[in-house]
């Protein structure tokens, strides 16, 4: 059979038209033959890759799906933008909630509260929010909720100089509830946008600088925006702050084309609900019986609730322990990122040469014993109103570092955990009940955290923070010891 090498000089329209012939998949041939045309599908278009003398006919772009195709979209940078400013926002408000209660109330039981009036919302909304996104354009969406959100950041302000004492409490708390309410719809609204925005084969890359400035946002947002606004600008001028950033991200919103909701026929909210509702409970039917399942949602669940109850308790560690302002607590304890980046890569690079179980039940005990030594190094604390480097003077190594390193591993062991816990409930479930079960892992999640952050936070104003971290030593041991029961126990459904 007879080939045909492609020519370089420029073709005459007669040589084209032969050219788009011979582009046919298994037609290559010499250009005196004429094949008969062929049915056009779509595993029969031209590729330049596959037939090089294709060159001259256009065909769809195929090499171009990297990030420089989504930064040249106007609309996708808008959207982008205002991604990063309402996410830093929203954790700055977070962060800057916290340092107020704590210097308002110096109680770990109050911060506790407004930990539950910012979660309860992702549980009580989440499904409401899904059926909202879809029976509304996402722009109107997307514009009402960054608005919304000006209006609560400057609710603080107003608050703050009209009232004191409990009704300021319950006040702030109320904002708070509703400002996370705002983003359950915001969230959702914002990812729904994205395909819209973008041509489906560039959609990996959009996802990936989402994703990105996600986590950057919170760096931002946590460590930057809330602590150096408090220390600049103060309390009150830290929220006027973050509500002209929100105004910045409400104007970029606005700059985006409609768009027009297609909600599924016979489509109703109250119904909607029903069927999010019942395919948790599909979910939790399915998780219940499989051992392995269970035992890693509940290590899961595990590293989701200590998380929760740090975030409580770290504010008034730094300012009732350490003798920090609150602002500060950030900075003692950021060290816990680092720790949680070097177990990601390790995990990523060679967790494959250890069974995850040992993974996993080594991450527990290294959280163990750094709860108990972050407890008994601010043992020394007696009072609330003796700090702790005031009580060891001549100690070597000064608590404030010993607290930092003990972070560090702190947050190494959550990755130890986190990580192959995750990996086994994605493998472990079923592609056709998977989005259940996580639906099911948010839930419990969310929910089971509750409880004990809002008993925590009592008991650690009763007696003390350094004797509640033993406490909660103690319940990480025997919460990854049912984990490991469960792990170990044969599934009932084999």
């Amino acid at each position: 059979m007879l080939s045909v090498r492609p020519s370089r000089a420029v073709a005459t329209p007669q040589v084209r038209e032969k050219r788009q012939i011979l582009c046919q998949p298994g037609r290559r041939g010499p250009p005196n033959l004429r094949p008969r045309p062929l049915k056009e599908t779509g595993r029969e278009k031209c590729s330049s890759s596959a037939f090089p003398f294709c060159s001259g006919i256009p065909m769809p772009q195929t090499n171009n799906r990297g990030f420089s195709a989504v930064l040249n979209n106007r609309h996708f940078l808008f959207l982008w933008g205002a991604q990063i400013l309402s996410q830093t926002a929203m954790n700055g408000i977070h962060f800057t909630q916290m340092v107020l209660i704590e210097k308002l109330t110096r109680s770990s039981a109050q911060l506790g509260i407004v930990i539950m009036a910012w979660s309860l919302p992702a549980v009580l909304f989440s499904a409401v929010a899904g059926v909202v996104v879809d029976r509304f354009p996402n722009k109107r969406i997307l514009v009402t909720s960054n608005v919304l959100r000006i209006l609560t950041a400057s609710s603080y302000i107003l608050v703050l100089r009209t009232l004191e004492g409990h009704p300021l409490l319950l006040a702030i708390y109320t904002i708070t509830f509703i400002a996370s309410a705002i983003g359950q719809f915001f969230s959702p609204a914002e990812a729904a946008t994205i395909p819209l925005l973008v041509n489906h084969q560039y959609l990996l890359a959009a996802n990936s600088l989402f994703s990105l400035t996600l986590t950057a946002s919170a760096v931002v947002g946590l460590m930057l925006l809330g602590p150096l606004g408090i220390k600049l600008l103060g309390v009150e001028s830290s929220f006027a702050a973050i509500a002209v950033i929100y105004i910045g991200a409400a104007i970029l919103v606005a700059l985006l084309p409609k768009d027009n909701p297609h909600p599924a026929r016979n489509s109703h909210a109250s119904s909607a609900i029903k069927r999010a509702w019942a395919e948790v409970r599909e979910g939790w039917r399915f998780v219940g019986p499989h051992r392995p399942v269970l035992a890693a949602l509940s290590r899961v669940t595990l590293v989701a609730t200590l998380g929760l109850i740090m975030a409580m308790l770290v504010p008034g560690f730094a300012a009732r322990v350490l003798g920090m302002n609150p602002e500060d607590a950030v900075y003692i304890f950021a060290p816990a990122g680092l720790g949680l980046v070097l177990a990601t890569y390790l995990v990523g690079r060679f967790g494959y040469l250890v069974e995850r179980e040992i993974l996993i039940n080594t991450g527990v005990g290294i959280m163990v014993l750094t709860l108990i030594a972050l407890g008994l190094v601010s043992h020394g604390h007696r009072t609330l109103s003796t700090p702790l480097f005031e009580t060891y003077p001549q100690a070597t190594v000064s608590p404030t570092t010993a607290v930092m390193g003990l972070a560090a591993f702190l947050g190494f062991s959550i990755a130890l955990v986190n990580i192959p816990a995750q990996t086994t409930l994605q493998e472990r479930t079923p592609l056709e009940v998977r989005g259940r079960v996580f639906a099911v892992q948010f839930l419990v999640a969310n929910v089971a955290g509750l409880p004990p952050t809002l008993f925590i936070g009592t008991l650690a104003d009763r007696i003390g923070i350094p004797r509640v971290i033993l406490l909660v030593a103690g319940g990480v041991a025997i919460a990854g010891g049912l984990g490991t029961y469960f792990a170990l126990t044969r599934n009932r459904s084999d």
